[in-house]
């Protein structure tokens, strides 16, 4: 049973009315964090504010474009009014999730569109750190905080037909890297976390669901993945679990750092 590690800690997470999103938000509420569910649907929104509730914790929804700057601030402002402020943020929504799964952007090199490939990688990297630095502010007033990253494992160990993903994942590592050293003299830690095939979130669904329209390439790697990975294919709740230690202070000397919860299927 989780203990309360994230005692009155307020976070505030990304895409989190499903899928991983919403596994983290379930991580960190039951560790005693107040959550800050951020998405489009208010609909998908409350199922999740109910869940959280019946944890026992405390939560709000606060809708808006991860790719907006503008968005992101209001996100954190609902945050401060609500809360008091922002301890955790967890920038997990990917922003354009349909076009990285399009042929014309997931597939082999030449026969990939380069301008729409470049396009999602700028706004795939905005959609992380638009709310990273709309929270900063109040994250320095609080004495600190701790971010955590979710990506893409392409950005570590690329898969074939991965130029976009391999490029804005290995973007976002690196610029992760940088963040935590521009903002440790603030006590703000930055990590990330690196996940393969999750169950139970939209991408599964695209590719086993019914009506998948996914290439025949894009399911096989699912398929690989599944057959191959050691511990078994990952949920929602696992993700969640490591984003909670690396958002707690048990993970208070941990900064800068990728970690790979892919259940064995690659080792660093």
């Amino acid at each position: 049973m989780a203990t309360h590690t994230l005692h009155e800690k307020v976070a505030l997470v990304t895409g989190a009315t499903g899928g991983i999103g919403r596994g983290v938000a379930l991580q960190l509420a039951a560790r005693g964090a107040r959550i800050v569910v951020n998405g489009r649907s208010a609909a998908k929104a409350q199922a999740v504010l109910d869940e959280i509730r019946a944890l026992g914790g405390e939560a709000c929804f606060a809708t808006g474009d991860v790719r907006s700057r503008a968005d992101m601030q209001a996100v954190v402002d609902e945050a401060v009014r609500r809360f008091g402020g922002v301890d955790i943020v967890v920038p997990n929504a990917g922003g354009n999730d349909d076009e990285a799964r399009s042929p014309e952007v997931r597939g082999p090199f030449p026969g990939i569109d380069l301008e729409r490939v470049t396009r999602f990688v700028g706004e795939a990297l905005a959609a992380k750190l638009m709310v990273v630095q709309a929270a900063v502010p109040s994250m320095r007033a609080r004495g600190g905080g701790s971010v955590v990253f979710v990506t893409s494992e392409g950005g570590r160990s690329p898969t074939p037909g991965q130029t976009a993903i391999a490029g804005f994942s290995g973007g976002l590592i690196a610029a992760s890297k940088v963040l935590s050293k521009d903002l440790a003299r603030e006590r703000i830690r930055v990590n990330c976390v690196c996940v393969t095939v999750v169950r139970d979130t939209p991408s599964w669904t695209a590719v086993f669901g019914e009506g998948s329209t996914v290439s025949d390439m894009h399911r096989k790697q699912y398929e690989k993945i599944v057959a191959r990975c050691p511990l078994g294919v990952a949920s929602p709740a696992d993700i969640g679990r490591v984003v909670a230690f690396l958002a707690s202070d048990d993970a208070a000397y941990l900064t800068g750092a990728a970690l790979s919860p892919t259940g064995g299927l690659t080792i660093h």
